[in-house]
Protein backbone atom coordinates (compact mmCIF):
# COMPACT_ATOMS: atom_id res chain seq x y z
CA UNK A 1 0.00 0.00 0.00
CA UNK A 2 2.67 2.56 0.94
CA UNK A 3 4.98 1.38 -1.80
CA UNK A 4 2.66 3.35 -4.31
CA UNK A 5 2.72 6.57 -2.94
CA UNK A 6 6.64 6.32 -2.88
CA UNK A 7 6.77 6.15 -6.23
CA UNK A 8 4.58 9.14 -6.94
CA UNK A 9 6.79 10.71 -4.43
CA UNK A 10 9.55 9.96 -6.98
CA UNK A 11 7.45 10.33 -9.81
CA UNK A 12 7.91 6.95 -11.66
CA UNK A 13 4.52 5.10 -11.92
CA UNK A 14 6.75 1.15 -12.43
CA UNK A 15 5.50 -1.68 -10.39
CA UNK A 16 7.00 -2.57 -7.77
CA UNK A 17 8.51 -6.35 -7.68
CA UNK A 18 9.91 -8.74 -4.92
CA UNK A 19 7.47 -8.48 -2.13
CA UNK A 20 4.79 -7.02 -3.44
CA UNK A 21 1.03 -8.31 -3.25
CA UNK A 22 0.05 -7.75 -6.87
CA UNK A 23 1.87 -9.54 -10.03
CA UNK A 24 5.18 -8.30 -11.74
CA UNK A 25 4.45 -6.78 -15.17
CA UNK A 26 3.56 -9.42 -17.59
CA UNK A 27 5.15 -10.08 -20.71
CA UNK A 28 2.66 -11.84 -23.24
CA UNK A 29 0.59 -9.87 -26.03
CA UNK A 30 -3.19 -8.43 -24.50
CA UNK A 31 -5.70 -9.22 -26.68
CA UNK A 32 -9.62 -9.20 -26.18
CA UNK A 33 -11.90 -12.48 -26.17
CA UNK A 34 -15.80 -11.51 -26.62
CA UNK A 35 -18.39 -14.40 -25.07
CA UNK A 36 -21.52 -13.56 -26.61
CA UNK A 37 -24.77 -15.77 -26.11
CA UNK A 38 -28.33 -15.40 -26.33
CA UNK A 39 -30.81 -18.25 -25.33
CA UNK A 40 -30.13 -20.21 -28.65
CA UNK A 41 -26.22 -20.13 -28.75
CA UNK A 42 -22.39 -19.08 -27.29
CA UNK A 43 -20.13 -17.50 -29.64
CA UNK A 44 -16.64 -16.72 -28.90
CA UNK A 45 -14.26 -14.28 -30.88
CA UNK A 46 -10.54 -13.63 -29.93
CA UNK A 47 -9.01 -9.94 -31.27
CA UNK A 48 -5.15 -9.85 -30.76
CA UNK A 49 -5.56 -6.03 -32.46
CA UNK A 50 -8.45 -4.01 -32.77
CA UNK A 51 -9.83 -2.35 -36.31
CA UNK A 52 -11.84 0.64 -36.41
CA UNK A 53 -15.26 -0.46 -34.60
CA UNK A 54 -14.05 -3.94 -33.13
CA UNK A 55 -14.70 -5.50 -30.98
CA UNK A 56 -18.68 -6.10 -32.41
CA UNK A 57 -21.18 -6.63 -30.37
CA UNK A 58 -24.25 -8.61 -32.08
CA UNK A 59 -27.92 -6.71 -31.31
CA UNK A 60 -29.99 -8.90 -28.92
CA UNK A 61 -27.21 -10.98 -27.06
CA UNK A 62 -25.29 -10.54 -23.99
CA UNK A 63 -21.61 -9.77 -24.00
CA UNK A 64 -18.73 -10.62 -22.21
CA UNK A 65 -15.99 -8.22 -23.56
CA UNK A 66 -12.85 -9.49 -21.51
CA UNK A 67 -9.74 -7.52 -21.58
CA UNK A 68 -6.89 -9.82 -21.16
CA UNK A 69 -4.02 -8.09 -20.38
CA UNK A 70 -3.74 -4.61 -19.11
CA UNK A 71 0.33 -3.40 -19.49
CA UNK A 72 0.08 -1.95 -23.12
CA UNK A 73 -1.61 1.04 -22.60
CA UNK A 74 -2.37 2.23 -26.15
CA UNK A 75 -4.19 -1.33 -26.32
CA UNK A 76 -6.07 -0.66 -23.42
CA UNK A 77 -7.18 2.95 -24.07
CA UNK A 78 -8.03 1.57 -27.77
CA UNK A 79 -11.09 -0.74 -26.07
CA UNK A 80 -12.17 2.55 -24.02
CA UNK A 81 -12.03 4.63 -26.91
CA UNK A 82 -14.40 1.70 -28.57
CA UNK A 83 -16.92 1.93 -25.44
CA UNK A 84 -16.63 5.41 -24.90
CA UNK A 85 -15.25 5.25 -21.16
CA UNK A 86 -14.10 8.16 -19.82
CA UNK A 87 -10.49 9.11 -19.62
CA UNK A 88 -10.51 9.03 -16.03
CA UNK A 89 -12.09 5.40 -15.77
CA UNK A 90 -8.80 4.79 -18.00
CA UNK A 91 -6.44 6.32 -15.85
CA UNK A 92 -7.99 4.17 -13.36
CA UNK A 93 -7.81 1.00 -14.95
CA UNK A 94 -4.28 1.50 -16.16
CA UNK A 95 -2.97 2.15 -12.57
CA UNK A 96 -2.53 -0.18 -9.99
CA UNK A 97 -3.23 -0.20 -6.34
CA UNK A 98 -6.03 0.97 -6.08
CA UNK A 99 -8.62 0.52 -3.33
CA UNK A 100 -11.75 -0.88 -4.76
CA UNK A 101 -14.52 1.68 -5.69
CA UNK A 102 -17.71 2.33 -7.54
CA UNK A 103 -18.01 5.05 -9.93
CA UNK A 104 -21.08 6.02 -12.11
CA UNK A 105 -20.29 7.09 -15.63
CA UNK A 106 -22.10 7.86 -18.73
CA UNK A 107 -21.39 4.61 -20.40
CA UNK A 108 -21.78 2.81 -17.47
CA UNK A 109 -21.32 1.73 -13.46
CA UNK A 110 -17.65 1.40 -13.33
CA UNK A 111 -16.03 -1.27 -10.37
CA UNK A 112 -12.98 -2.00 -9.28
CA UNK A 113 -11.91 -4.75 -7.08
CA UNK A 114 -8.87 -7.08 -6.21
CA UNK A 115 -8.86 -10.42 -6.49
CA UNK A 116 -7.22 -12.34 -3.85
CA UNK A 117 -5.13 -15.64 -3.35
CA UNK A 118 -3.17 -17.10 -1.22
CA UNK A 119 0.28 -18.61 -1.70
CA UNK A 120 0.73 -21.21 0.29
CA UNK A 121 4.35 -21.80 -0.08
CA UNK A 122 5.25 -18.47 1.03
CA UNK A 123 2.36 -17.84 3.15
CA UNK A 124 1.27 -14.28 1.98
CA UNK A 125 -1.91 -13.07 0.04
CA UNK A 126 -1.65 -11.84 -2.91
CA UNK A 127 -3.62 -9.77 -5.39
CA UNK A 128 -5.02 -8.56 -8.69
CA UNK A 129 -6.82 -5.35 -9.81
CA UNK A 130 -9.23 -5.93 -12.23
CA UNK A 131 -12.43 -3.67 -13.42
CA UNK A 132 -15.67 -4.21 -14.63
CA UNK A 133 -17.81 -1.83 -16.65
CA UNK A 134 -21.44 -2.82 -16.20
CA UNK A 135 -23.30 -1.04 -19.39
CA UNK A 136 -26.68 -1.87 -21.75
CA UNK A 137 -26.57 -5.76 -23.53
CA UNK A 138 -22.53 -6.16 -21.80
CA UNK A 139 -19.80 -6.26 -18.79
CA UNK A 140 -16.73 -5.29 -19.94
CA UNK A 141 -13.81 -6.56 -17.95
CA UNK A 142 -10.16 -5.85 -17.20
CA UNK A 143 -7.08 -8.41 -16.11
CA UNK A 144 -3.10 -8.09 -15.19
CA UNK A 145 -2.70 -11.43 -15.21
CA UNK A 146 -3.12 -14.13 -18.49
CA UNK A 147 -5.06 -16.10 -16.13
CA UNK A 148 -7.21 -15.72 -13.28
CA UNK A 149 -10.73 -17.12 -11.62
CA UNK A 150 -12.73 -15.82 -14.12
CA UNK A 151 -11.38 -18.72 -16.56
CA UNK A 152 -13.63 -21.18 -15.06
CA UNK A 153 -16.47 -18.84 -15.53
CA UNK A 154 -15.91 -18.55 -19.11
CA UNK A 155 -14.78 -22.45 -19.55
CA UNK A 156 -18.47 -22.30 -18.41
CA UNK A 157 -19.86 -20.18 -21.23
CA UNK A 158 -17.68 -22.10 -23.84
CA UNK A 159 -19.20 -25.65 -23.10
CA UNK A 160 -22.85 -23.99 -23.13
CA UNK A 161 -23.00 -21.71 -20.31
CA UNK A 162 -26.19 -23.80 -18.70
CA UNK A 163 -28.61 -21.36 -17.03
CA UNK A 164 -26.62 -18.11 -17.81
CA UNK A 165 -27.42 -17.97 -21.36
CA UNK A 166 -31.16 -17.60 -20.68
CA UNK A 167 -30.59 -14.74 -19.01
CA UNK A 168 -29.29 -10.91 -18.84
CA UNK A 169 -26.86 -8.76 -18.44
CA UNK A 170 -27.35 -8.50 -14.75
CA UNK A 171 -26.07 -12.25 -14.05
CA UNK A 172 -23.42 -12.40 -15.95
CA UNK A 173 -22.63 -9.11 -13.54
CA UNK A 174 -23.82 -11.03 -10.64
CA UNK A 175 -21.46 -14.05 -11.60
CA UNK A 176 -18.72 -12.26 -11.87
CA UNK A 177 -18.47 -10.58 -8.80
CA UNK A 178 -20.31 -13.61 -7.15
CA UNK A 179 -16.68 -15.16 -8.37
CA UNK A 180 -14.53 -12.78 -6.52
CA UNK A 181 -15.94 -13.42 -3.32
CA UNK A 182 -16.14 -17.20 -3.36
CA UNK A 183 -12.40 -16.40 -3.59
CA UNK A 184 -12.19 -14.49 -1.12
CA UNK A 185 -13.70 -17.31 1.22
CA UNK A 186 -11.47 -19.20 -0.14
CA UNK A 187 -8.13 -17.11 0.45
CA UNK A 188 -9.43 -16.21 4.60
CA UNK A 189 -10.04 -20.06 4.47
CA UNK A 190 -6.44 -21.03 3.72
CA UNK A 191 -4.97 -17.95 6.00
CA UNK A 192 -7.19 -19.39 8.51
CA UNK A 193 -5.45 -22.59 9.04
CA UNK A 194 -2.38 -21.63 8.75
CA UNK A 195 -3.04 -18.96 12.03
CA UNK A 196 -4.80 -22.11 13.65
CA UNK A 197 -1.48 -24.02 12.99
CA UNK A 198 0.70 -20.76 14.51
CA UNK A 199 -1.63 -20.64 17.50
CA UNK A 200 -1.33 -24.67 18.11
CA UNK A 201 2.72 -23.87 18.13
CA UNK A 202 2.31 -21.16 20.67
CA UNK A 203 0.50 -22.63 22.80
CA UNK A 204 2.58 -26.18 23.05
CA UNK A 205 5.57 -23.95 24.08
CA UNK A 206 7.66 -23.62 21.09
CA UNK A 207 10.14 -20.51 20.88
CA UNK A 208 11.98 -19.63 17.67
CA UNK A 209 9.92 -16.87 15.26
CA UNK A 210 6.70 -17.61 16.42
CA UNK A 211 6.16 -13.79 17.69
CA UNK A 212 7.91 -12.89 14.37
CA UNK A 213 5.31 -14.98 12.37
CA UNK A 214 2.38 -13.40 14.17
CA UNK A 215 3.24 -9.95 12.99
CA UNK A 216 3.81 -11.34 9.40
CA UNK A 217 0.69 -12.86 9.54
CA UNK A 218 -1.12 -9.94 11.02
CA UNK A 219 0.22 -7.75 8.36
CA UNK A 220 -1.21 -10.25 5.51
CA UNK A 221 -4.60 -9.87 6.87
CA UNK A 222 -4.18 -6.06 7.70
CA UNK A 223 -3.90 -6.20 3.63
CA UNK A 224 -6.84 -8.13 3.62
CA UNK A 225 -8.90 -6.08 5.51
CA UNK A 226 -8.03 -3.25 3.36
CA UNK A 227 -8.91 -4.69 0.25
CA UNK A 228 -12.32 -5.63 1.69
CA UNK A 229 -13.71 -3.38 3.88
CA UNK A 230 -14.16 -1.04 0.95
CA UNK A 231 -16.50 -3.53 -0.58
CA UNK A 232 -19.08 -2.69 1.92
CA UNK A 233 -19.80 0.76 0.49
CA UNK A 234 -18.84 -0.39 -3.21
CA UNK A 235 -21.10 -3.02 -3.61
CA UNK A 236 -23.89 -1.38 -1.07
CA UNK A 237 -24.43 1.25 -3.43
CA UNK A 238 -24.34 -0.95 -6.73
CA UNK A 239 -26.38 -3.77 -5.35
CA UNK A 240 -28.83 -0.59 -4.45
CA UNK A 241 -28.88 0.57 -7.65
CA UNK A 242 -29.22 -2.73 -9.46
CA UNK A 243 -32.03 -3.97 -7.12
CA UNK A 244 -34.00 -0.94 -7.67
CA UNK A 245 -34.83 -1.96 -11.20
CA UNK A 246 -34.33 -5.60 -11.30
CA UNK A 247 -36.92 -8.28 -10.92
CA UNK A 248 -37.45 -9.68 -7.37
CA UNK A 249 -35.62 -13.00 -8.37
CA UNK A 250 -32.14 -10.62 -9.00
CA UNK A 251 -32.90 -8.86 -6.19
CA UNK A 252 -32.38 -11.94 -4.31
CA UNK A 253 -28.83 -12.38 -5.47
CA UNK A 254 -27.91 -9.03 -4.50
CA UNK A 255 -29.04 -9.65 -1.24
CA UNK A 256 -26.79 -13.06 -1.29
CA UNK A 257 -24.23 -11.05 -2.58
CA UNK A 258 -24.16 -8.73 0.72
CA UNK A 259 -24.35 -11.36 3.01
CA UNK A 260 -21.43 -12.94 1.21
CA UNK A 261 -19.71 -9.64 1.86
CA UNK A 262 -20.79 -9.18 5.33
CA UNK A 263 -19.88 -12.92 6.16
CA UNK A 264 -16.11 -12.46 4.44
CA UNK A 265 -15.81 -9.34 6.41
CA UNK A 266 -16.62 -10.62 9.79
CA UNK A 267 -14.61 -13.30 9.33
CA UNK A 268 -11.40 -10.88 8.66
CA UNK A 269 -12.45 -9.08 12.00
CA UNK A 270 -12.48 -12.41 14.05
CA UNK A 271 -8.67 -13.39 12.37
CA UNK A 272 -7.60 -9.72 13.19
CA UNK A 273 -9.08 -10.88 17.14
CA UNK A 274 -7.61 -13.81 16.88
CA UNK A 275 -3.71 -12.32 15.85
CA UNK A 276 -4.43 -9.58 18.25
CA UNK A 277 -4.51 -12.62 20.96
CA UNK A 278 -1.87 -14.70 20.01
CA UNK A 279 0.55 -11.55 19.97
CA UNK A 280 -0.62 -11.36 23.60
CA UNK A 281 0.35 -14.57 24.61
CA UNK A 282 3.06 -14.11 22.48
CA UNK A 283 4.37 -11.76 24.91
CA UNK A 284 2.79 -13.44 28.20
CA UNK A 285 4.54 -16.83 27.67
CA UNK A 286 7.76 -14.70 27.12
CA UNK A 287 7.19 -13.12 30.31
CA UNK A 288 6.72 -15.90 32.06
CA UNK A 289 9.91 -17.96 30.71
CA UNK A 290 11.65 -14.65 32.03
CA UNK A 291 9.67 -14.90 35.63
CA UNK A 292 10.95 -18.43 35.63
CA UNK A 293 14.28 -17.88 34.97
CA UNK A 294 14.17 -14.95 37.57
CA UNK A 295 12.98 -17.70 39.85
CA UNK A 296 15.53 -20.15 39.39
CA UNK A 297 18.13 -18.22 39.90
CA UNK A 298 16.86 -16.75 43.40
CA UNK A 299 16.32 -20.44 44.46
CA UNK A 300 20.08 -21.26 44.00
CA UNK A 301 21.20 -17.74 45.68
CA UNK A 302 19.01 -18.59 48.42
CA UNK A 303 20.26 -22.24 48.91
CA UNK A 304 24.00 -20.73 48.85
CA UNK A 305 23.17 -17.61 50.99
CA UNK A 306 23.29 -20.01 54.41
CA UNK A 307 26.34 -21.32 53.29
CA UNK A 308 28.22 -17.89 52.69
CA UNK A 309 26.95 -16.71 56.29
CA UNK A 310 28.74 -20.47 57.18
CA UNK A 311 32.11 -20.15 55.05
CA UNK A 312 32.16 -16.09 56.56
CA UNK A 313 32.27 -17.04 60.24
CA UNK A 314 34.71 -19.29 60.10
CA UNK A 315 36.52 -17.85 58.00
CA UNK A 316 37.59 -15.10 60.55
CA UNK A 317 40.63 -14.47 61.89
CA UNK A 318 40.08 -15.15 65.76
CA UNK A 319 41.82 -18.07 67.53
CA UNK A 320 39.13 -19.15 70.07
CA UNK A 321 36.03 -20.19 67.15
CA UNK A 322 34.15 -23.75 67.53
CA UNK A 323 35.46 -26.64 65.45
CA UNK A 324 38.84 -24.65 63.92
CA UNK A 325 41.45 -26.21 65.99
CA UNK A 326 40.01 -29.26 65.85
CA UNK A 327 41.02 -32.10 62.85
CA UNK A 328 38.01 -33.13 61.33
CA UNK A 329 36.68 -29.53 62.24
CA UNK A 330 36.64 -29.45 58.30
CA UNK A 331 34.96 -31.94 57.46
CA UNK A 332 32.28 -31.25 60.08
CA UNK A 333 31.76 -28.22 57.96
CA UNK A 334 31.76 -29.45 54.92
CA UNK A 335 29.50 -32.04 56.04
CA UNK A 336 26.84 -29.06 57.57
CA UNK A 337 27.04 -27.45 54.54
CA UNK A 338 25.99 -30.44 52.30
CA UNK A 339 23.37 -31.36 55.00
CA UNK A 340 21.60 -27.27 54.66
CA UNK A 341 22.05 -27.89 50.70
CA UNK A 342 19.58 -31.26 51.00
CA UNK A 343 17.22 -29.72 53.48
CA UNK A 344 17.00 -26.20 51.79
CA UNK A 345 16.28 -28.46 48.86
CA UNK A 346 13.73 -30.74 49.88
CA UNK A 347 12.01 -28.32 51.40
CA UNK A 348 12.00 -26.03 47.88
CA UNK A 349 10.33 -29.46 46.62
CA UNK A 350 8.13 -29.94 49.03
CA UNK A 351 6.68 -26.37 48.28
CA UNK A 352 6.97 -27.11 44.34
CA UNK A 353 8.89 -24.05 44.08
CA UNK A 354 11.79 -26.17 42.27
CA UNK A 355 9.23 -28.42 40.48
CA UNK A 356 7.27 -25.53 39.20
CA UNK A 357 10.43 -23.67 37.88
CA UNK A 358 10.41 -24.67 34.11
CA UNK A 359 12.72 -22.70 32.18
CA UNK A 360 11.55 -23.39 27.93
Amino acid sequence: MLERFKRRARGTTEAPTGDSAFPEPQSFTPYVLVYSYDATAVTVRRYDALGEGEPELAPGKVHWVRVVGVHDEAFVRAVGKRFCLHPLLMDDVLARGHRPVLEEYDSGIFVLLRLLGYDEAHKRVLAEQVCLVASDGYALTFQERETNLWDALASKLEKGGGRLTKRGREHLTHALIAAVLDEYILTLGRLAEDIEELEQTILSGANGDTLTETYRLKREVLFLHRSLWPLREVLGRYLADESNTADPGVALLWNDIRQDVYQVLDAVETLREMLSEMVGLSMTKAELRMNAVGQYLTLVATIFLPLNFLVGFFGMNFDNLPLKSEEWGIYALMGGMALTIVGMTLYFYRKHWIANTKVD
